[in-house]
């Protein structure tokens, strides 16, 4: 293979932002892929992390607060805003990462697993922002970014329910975007491509279907680029900061040029 038909795998630059430093964030689904790299992305920037997952990453920061939580459940998430609430005075940012994407076909799927994935990837992202609201009040930062996912354009079988939950969280970032706008915060969403997590990586990228599947990604993306946790997270950042002060209701499409949107 030669230069031009190279995959771009080159190690993702730090994305400094001075006005984080010291600030407090909430990530939710942050012990793995997308919300790890966005913990990891806060801390760089010495910024206060407030972590909520049902598992804990293992990573180890006096600036970081791993919180036990479902996001499926009330109770534990008025329980975690109850430990933040207790800890801190004020948030400056949400970012609502968690979520699944198991394929439902339409034939097969139970009621109780469609409420399941609702209550993850989409009711928890309202209600975490909901009782985040008090705490980003008082904060300074006043923003919030909501991770979707290109998949609601895609079509793809067996994905209805998840892409349905992907586009909702569209909706509620619109929806949500001059409610709060009129208090000063902002709202914004990054919707990913296909990313080479570590889950991603075992489940496609490997074994007897990851040349098929590298294949076909490289067909759909404009760039040969294998876009890794870290560069949504640095879209994340760029959100979260003051420096894109002027965008709220946008939708970041973060893909290599795959929907070309």
């Amino acid at each position: 293979m030669n230069q031009k038909e190279a995959w771009v795998n080159s190690t993702v630059q730090k994305f400094i932002l001075p006005d984080l430093r010291g600030k407090n964030a909430l990530v939710t689904g942050s012990s793995c892929g997308i919300g790890l790299a966005t913990v990891r992305g806060l801390l760089v920037n010495n910024a206060n992390v407030f972590g909520l997952d049902r598992t804990e990453s293992g990573l180890k920061n006096r600036r970081l607060t791993s919180i036990r939580c479902d996001l499926c459940d009330m109770s534990s998430i008025l329980s975690a805003f109850d430990k933040i609430s207790a800890d801190v005075g004020s948030l400056d940012y949400v970012v609502n990462v968690a979520g699944m994407d198991p394929k439902y076909w339409i034939d097969e799927i139970a009621v109780e697993q469609w409420d399941d994935l609702l209550d993850l990837n989409l009711r928890a992202y309202y209600f975490v922002i909901k009782h985040a609201l008090p705490l980003l009040r008082h904060g300074s930062g006043r923003s919030i970014v909501n991770v979707s996912s290109i998949n609601y354009r895609l079509g793809i079988p067996g994905r209805a329910p998840y892409s349905a939950t992907k586009a909702g969280i569209l909706g509620l970032t619109t929806g949500l975007s001059r409610e709060l706008g009129r208090e000063g915060i902002r709202i914004n969403a990054v919707t990913p491509g296909w990313i080479f997590t570590e889950r991603q990586v075992a489940d496609y990228f490997t074994g007897k279907d990851g040349a098929k599947n590298l294949e076909y990604l490289a067909k759909q993306q404009s760039i040969k680029l294998k876009i890794s946790p870290a560069d949504i997270a640095n879209h994340i950042l760029f959100y979260l900061s003051n420096v894109s002060r002027a965008s709220t209701g946008h939708n970041c499409i973060v893909d290599g040029g795959w929907i070309l949107e």
